[in-house]
């Protein structure tokens, strides 16, 4: 087997980065993801602190944690990693830095959804070997929740259960409706209340709401101005499956073999999203 040099760097700084996000994450502030182009895409009214916990590897039971913002406007929401500050690299006005951030779980996604419109964006930020950023739009989901009468208080909210599946797994969630918003974490959404906390069954996938804000200062939502490439939900989730099953492989043909060739052994995968 063979590689270059600056293949070998990467799988370095790479090692960590496996489960429903692929191997590698791309940092804001790098050479073609620079951070002071963008479009304000609305001004955040709400911005909510997320915790989530993933099983990565269900045989070893290995689990990451992100923490994730949701910023809520009037147009758009967005959710995203919280990325910690680094040394030598350009500040992130809209985050908390720049990486090396953990990109398993959701750690390299985020989701943009435009509420007026009921639409949503989903971006992968990966490296493939390239500063391409996989996107693709979807309609904004309507999950088909069953409220139940189950209550309790979470961050001081009175909160009500709801149960729903979704892409594979089965979820419970918990909303308020004394926040009057219709959101939630990832692709969550469509109670009638804001979902504070949401689990699949297996609790492999967590998502605990650890802070929330009613802004009073502007804290604007943005999208920066990189080189999308469109894809389908489909072929995205395919992309990370393959390249977990066998990442040399799959790193030699989407780079024509400029990255040497061979095979590596399949990582731990257990996909967020199942279909």
């Amino acid at each position: 087997m063979k590689h270059s040099l600056p293949f070998i760097a990467v799988l370095m700084f790479t090692a960590s980065s496996l489960a429903q996000s692929p191997f590698g994450v791309m940092p804001y502030g790098c050479p073609g993801l620079e951070i002071d182009k963008y479009a304000v895409l609305d001004e955040a009214k709400y911005k909510f602190s997320y915790k989530l916990t993933c099983v990565v590897d269900t045989v070893e039971n290995t689990t990451i944690t992100n923490n994730l913002i949701l910023l809520v406007g009037p147009k758009f929401s967005k959710f995203f990693n919280v990325y910690p500050p680094q040394p030598k690299v350009k500040r992130n006005p809209h985050a908390d830095g720049v990486s090396t951030e953990e990109s398993r779980g959701l750690g390299a996604t985020e989701v943009y959804k435009d509420l007026k419109k009921k639409k949503m964006v989903v971006t992968t930020r990966v490296w493939i070997p390239s500063t391409d950023i996989f996107t693709y739009e979807e309609e904004l989901p309507t999950q088909k929740w069953k409220v139940l009468s189950d209550k309790k208080t979470i961050y001081g909210y009175n909160c009500r259960k709801a149960t729903t599946t979704y892409l594979g797994r089965n979820y419970e969630a918990w909303f308020t409706n004394e926040i009057p918003l219709h959101n939630g974490p990832w692709k969550l959404g469509g109670l009638p209340g804001m979902i504070l906390e949401a689990n699949d069954m297996q609790r492999h996938f967590v998502f605990e709401c650890i802070g929330i804000e009613k802004l009073k200062e502007k804290e604007e939502i943005v999208q920066y101005k990189w080189h999308y490439v469109k894809k389908t939900r489909k072929d995205v989730n395919n992309m990370i499956r393959r390249m977990h099953e066998d990442f040399f492989s799959y790193l030699a043909t989407v780079s024509n073999g400029m990255y040497g060739s061979g095979h590596s052994k399949p990582e731990p995968y257990n996909p967020l999203e199942r279909e």
